[in-house]
């Protein structure tokens, strides 16, 4: 039977103020900025995040391991048997913690959730929104920007606004453009009383200037990134970035060092999503984009390997396993319709493996009129990052 889709209730829409403060701060200064640069079921209690200085926030490449073992260039690390046996193993107690608060954060998004057939049955709040029904008071736009901070706690990123503007702009310049037209700095200089941006007027635009920059920004990879601090991972074990790809190309090279006989610390290992079964705890990941050419474990591993320092990341985005029974798991993702959103995945008929129509589709393999249309969850999913 057919699940309705849910229709989503009426959401307070940006007031009319920081709308207009939004477009013209971002309008009238993106001029100043410069060029965009190149691209570049278990519960647990949620440890704490560790201390330490967290690492820079640039791109990196997998780091060279020496004494890897030589194997061409994304070549499946031989660990599948590792990883059906460990598939077999409870998680351990990070991996549940890791998943606990990718669940605590849905449930604060407002439990928005899509069906096994990859169909929205709830909408939950949406990225940029500033309305506060959370427990603990925080509005969307500001979770994703704590999210940014497990990536750079600096405050850089997200470093970009679009929104309203003919190219991206600095936000750091843009704020620090508003501050020096603030009322308290003008008086100092001699202005008269009543000029420039008061405190609530400044407080007002740096507000929708940093909402603005959460809607353009994907953040699905620094939502992975802040889990990952929330469970207690340091840099020797998990690589914090904006993009998936980085911490995938770490677990893909901690494969090949098991493979080797090689002592690794990194927490998780890559492993073949279509033969493997996923724990709560666990990754599975897919390659984004209309091009087929990573459509599968082979080709993602061999496009993380041969990454070169610098270059653009390998298009990916990766869902947390929340919840795993006999013919389905869950799984929780950041910026999956602009919320972190639920969905269900069906194991194929008789097995604990994903169902191929997931990541194959409807083409003509299985038997007729037992392939289920899977919409928005069809993707090529090919990866599963599983805790060692």
């Amino acid at each position: 039977m057919n699940t309705p889709l849910l229709q989503r209730p009426a959401r307070p829409a940006l007031g009319p103020i920081a709308c207009l403060l939004t477009l013209a701060a971002v309008g009238v200064l993106a001029g100043c900025a410069s060029p965009p640069p190149p691209a570049a079921p278990a519960t647990a209690t949620p440890s704490a995040a560790p201390a330490g200085a967290p690492p820079s926030a640039e791109r990196l490449a997998p780091v060279a391991q020496p004494g890897l073992p030589t194997l061409p260039s994304g070549a499946v690390p031989s660990s599948a048997s590792l990883c059906e046996s460990t598939a077999a193993q409870a998680s351990p107690a990070r991996a549940l913690s890791f998943a606990a608060m990718a669940q605590q954060q849905f449930v604060a998004f407002g439990s928005q959730t899509m069906d096994a057939q990859g169909r929205l049955t709830q909408a939950g709040s949406a990225e940029g929104e500033d309305f506060r029904t959370a427990a603990d008071g925080i509005a969307p736009w500001e979770r994703v920007m704590r999210y940014w901070g497990a990536v750079d706690p600096d405050g850089r990123l997200p470093d970009a606004v679009r929104f309203g503007a003919l190219r991206p702009a600095s936000r750091q310049m843009i704020e620090g453009a508003l501050g020096m037209v603030s009322t308290e700095r003008l008086q100092g200089l001699g202005v008269g009383l009543g000029e420039g941006l008061r405190g609530a007027d400044l407080q007002a635009v740096n507000t929708a200037i940093d909402r603005a920059a959460v809607i353009d920004t994907p953040w699905s990879a620094a939502f992975i990134s802040w889990l990952a601090r929330q469970a207690g991972l340091g840099a020797e074990e998990f690589t914090f970035s904006e993009a998936h790809a980085d911490y995938a190309a770490t677990a893909w090279a901690a494969s090949r060092a098991e493979a080797g006989g090689i002592p690794t610390t990194s927490a998780l290992r890559a492993c073949d999503l279509t033969r493997t079964t996923p724990r709560v705890g666990d990754l599975i990941c897919q390659a984004r984009g209309d091009s087929t050419e990573l459509d599968n474990f082979n080709a993602i591993g061999q496009a993380l390997m041969s990454r070169r320092s610098g270059g653009s990341a390998v298009p990916m985005h990766c869902d947390v396993v929340v919840q795993v029974e006999v013919q389905q798991f869950d799984a929780v993702g950041g910026n999956v319709l602009q919320s972190v959103t639920r969905r269900s995945f069906e194991f194929a008929p008789g097995s604990l493996v994903l169902d191929p129509s997931y990541y194959r589709g409807c083409d003509g393999q299985a038997p007729a009129g037992s392939c289920i249309d899977r919409h928005m969850s069809l993707q090529p999913w090919s990866l599963l990052l599983q805790w060692r």
